[in-house]
């Protein structure tokens, strides 16, 4: 990226089909804002949402080849990547091969970029994602050499996506954008209401209210009015008399963005390493909150800090409770929030997209097995 704002086309002679999992979710939420964004740039793309049932009834290569075909122009292919959004348990070995099926017909019609908003599950052994994930590793490497261009969320992944090419192949790092928008203006933290906001997945809310059971007591002395939880049944069983709990079930994207937009904290529960592919975390950054996180601290690296960034329950139970000390933190956060914004994640897809290839891995990908071993 080259860290403008603004992005004129080189030239018109592609146009980009963005390739997404069926269904609903934060990945083609991600994709509609890109396609949202490009729209009011002057770029011209398509949304393709594509399973294995219907790519064994129409191929990739043949969708791509009749689009370009009737529009007259090359194309770029976006494909946002996340295994377990293209096959139930990760092993989306088909796309990989639709992939790489794709550019040996379309040669130098079609460039792919791919995005790794996932790259392979971990876990310990007697977890299913122990035994599944060197196969899903392998997916992700064949998709990684089938592309012309890589891009991810966190450093982590583009450290072991860097691992599977020569040192000269870069792999665009870029944490993710809020997928409910951006306000133009942030309230400031002495016109905020003193709440704690948590939203996302059950899981997810549930997953960061459990242990705040435990720190109850010591927000209501330090100043929280109440724990506001928004998303869809169940609710979380907060039976701490306080603070009080609301749970508003599912909000509109302008109800969401008044509320966060209103209140001074958000809660998340998440490794700080991996803050970067969070779309709640993006969000509440973007939107002034300061960012409260009930993970416990493992890492040893990251360019995000606890008690500048966010604040880490588990290590300390204090929070920023004056205004001054709150618009501190969640102008820290801003600031890292404002180098990967939606404008500027869309200028960096666009770029990816019409840069000249940097190399041709198809003979190493249809050298590999399709399937498992």
């Amino acid at each position: 990226m080259n860290g403008h704002d603004t992005f004129t086309p080189k030239s018109a002679t592609r146009f980009i089909v963005q390739l997404v999992p069926p269904g609903t979710g934060g990945i083609r939420d991600y994709a509609e804002c890109l396609q949202c964004e490009w729209e009011t740039m002057g770029i011209d793309s398509q949304l393709m949402a594509l399973s294995q049932t219907a790519a064994a009834a129409r191929s990739l290569a043949d969708r791509l080849d009749d689009m370009m075909r009737s529009d007259g122009r090359a194309c770029s292919l976006v494909l946002h990547f996340s295994g377990y959004g293209f096959h139930p348990r990760g092993l989306c070995f088909w796309l990989a091969s639709e992939i790489e099926a794709a550019r040996a017909k379309l040669g130098q019609r079609l460039r792919v970029v791919t995005m790794f908003h996932e790259l392979f599950a971990s876990g310990p052994p007697w977890g299913s994602a122990f035994w599944l994930s060197r196969f899903q590793a392998r997916i992700a490497s064949r998709l990684a050499k089938a592309s012309d261009a890589l891009r991810t969320n966190t450093e982590p992944y583009s450290v072991w996506l860097a691992k599977q090419f020569p040192p000269t192949v870069a792999v665009e790092v870029q944490a993710v954008f809020s997928n409910v928008g951006e306000p133009r203006v942030v309230k400031p933290q002495n016109e905020r209401v003193t709440r704690v906001v948590v939203f996302g997945s059950a899981a997810t809310r549930h997953r960061a209210l459990e242990p705040l059971r435990t720190f109850a007591r010591r927000l209501s002395e330090q100043g929280i009015v109440e724990i506001v939880e928004v998303g869809p049944d169940p609710a979380f069983n907060w039976v701490e008399p306080s603070p009080p709990h609301r749970h508003v079930g599912r909000l509109g994207l302008s109800e969401l963005r008044e509320l966060l937009e209103d209140s001074a904290y958000g809660l998340i529960d998440y490794p700080e390493t991996l803050f970067g592919k969070s779309g709640v975390i993006a969000a509440y950054a973007a939107h002034g909150c300061v960012v409260l996180n009930m993970r416990r601290v493992e890492a040893e690296h990251s360019e995000l800090r606890d008690r500048t960034h966010f604040f880490n329950l588990l290590a300390s139970d204090s929070i920023p409770c004056h205004a001054t000390d709150r618009s501190l933190a969640a102008g820290t956060m801003a600031e890292w929030y404002r180098g990967h914004s939606l404008r500027r994640h869309a200028t960096s897809t666009a770029e990816s997209c019409c840069s000249v290839p940097y190399r041709g891995a198809l003979s190493v990908c249809q050298s590999e097995s399709s399937s498992p071993p």
